[in-house]
């Protein structure tokens, strides 16, 4: 007997946590900026000077997004990857990446102030490459068989802490999985960023 009322002690304590903590977590429209280091992976996807054409480096993503309940959001958010630009005689080859993208966000608190979260979705990532001189500027994307335009599954991780109810600081790691023949390097970018909950 003495053991059922324990369990059932530890499991109503537990229970009154977990309402705590959700009782901390805002709902409603927040926006986020997040800084960090992309490492895109076009090194071995771009013929001959790959290298070259490598745009790892420092990037910024922005969001903004709707928590439905405070463990479940939909978000949208814009990451701009650097650009990667050098010249072939009076030629300048150039990388410009960028990424739209949807995903919908599940968090689970740890402590009234701390919390982690994975996201999954679909990022659209456009990879614009060209050669230019003093006249014109060409599109080289068919011709490095890499498409300009793709669909790709995005899965992001990460850990979140309440500085208030309304400001939050978090650190993340996203993957872009590009797919197909002609695809772009799968991207990884990891992060650290500053929201605001307006609920």
């Amino acid at each position: 007997m003495f053991k059922k009322i324990l369990i059932t002690s530890v499991l109503t304590a537990s229970a009154c946590v977990v309402i705590n903590a959700n009782a901390a977590l805002p709902v409603g429209l927040y926006v986020s900026g997040q800084v960090g280091y992309a490492d895109t992976h076009m090194k071995s996807q771009v013929k001959n000077n790959g290298a070259n054409f490598a745009n790892d480096g420092l990037t910024g993503r922005l969001a903004i997004g709707y928590k439905i309940t405070p463990n479940f959001a939909l978000e949208v958010g814009y990451l701009q990857l650097p650009s990667a630009e050098f010249k072939m005689g009076s030629v300048t080859l150039s990388n410009k990446q960028h990424a739209i993208d949807v995903a919908a966000k599940g968090q689970l608190p740890i402590t009234n102030n701390v919390g982690i979260y994975g996201k999954l979705g679909v990022a659209y990532l456009t990879t614009q490459l060209e050669a230019k001189n003093s006249i014109i500027s060409r599109d080289i994307n068919s011709r490095q068989g890499i498409d300009k335009h793709q669909w790709s599954p995005e899965i992001a991780v990460g850990m979140d802490y309440n500085i208030t109810p309304n400001v939050t600081v978090d650190t993340s790691l996203t993957h872009i999985q590009t797919l197909g023949n002609n695809r772009p390097g799968n991207i990884d970018f990891l992060a650290v960023g500053v929201g605001y909950n307006f609920g």
